[in-house]
């Protein structure tokens, strides 16, 4: 009896530590003036909790990143003429954006002149659709000229086309 335990254990400690992930876990983080911030949702209307897309023939690149509990977002996008590969993009607020909205407090902060930051597309895997990345950057909020600084910004997510 003790010998079908043991051989039992080993069996099944063999078979899990050989099970591989087939998908990458959605993955997302940043800090928000200093403070990490991470994305969470359980209210399926508002989408998944980081989701990513490559659209239009990938020209275009977008991710966005939502709390549930505080409702805020995070939310970045490159439009190009050419495809999207992997590299550094500017988020200049003018062809390429960043926003962080906070719907509590009624804030949308933008990047715009003065207030920008980057993009850094580690790998960009077409055929498993996975992309990962880094990014920051500073936003100005319009009406009150509060600044947010998103810093320390980090994904490695499944990504949709369209």
């Amino acid at each position: 009896m003790v010998k079908m335990t043991i051989v039992f254990v080993l069996l099944v400690s063999v078979l899990i530590g050989s099970c591989k992930k087939d998908k990458v876990e959605n993955n997302f983080k940043c800090k928000v003036n200093g403070v990490i911030w991470r994305p969470g949702n359980s209210d399926l209307k508002y989408g998944k909790e980081a989701e990513a897309h490559l659209i239009d023939g990938g020209k275009t690149f977008f991710v966005s990143a939502y709390q549930q509990g505080s409702r805020q977002t995070i939310s970045f996008a490159i439009f190009l003429e050419g495809k999207v590969v992997s590299g550094n993009y500017n988020l200049n607020g003018v062809k390429n954006i960043a926003d962080y909205q906070d719907n509590n407090e009624n804030l949308k902060f933008t990047a715009q002149s003065g207030y920008t930051g980057t993009l850094q597309i580690l790998t960009l895997d077409e055929q498993a659709k996975i992309v990962t990345g880094r990014f920051s950057f500073k936003a100005l909020e319009n009406n009150t000229k509060a600044v947010v600084d998103i810093s320390d910004g980090e994904f490695d997510l499944v990504y949709k086309t369209y």
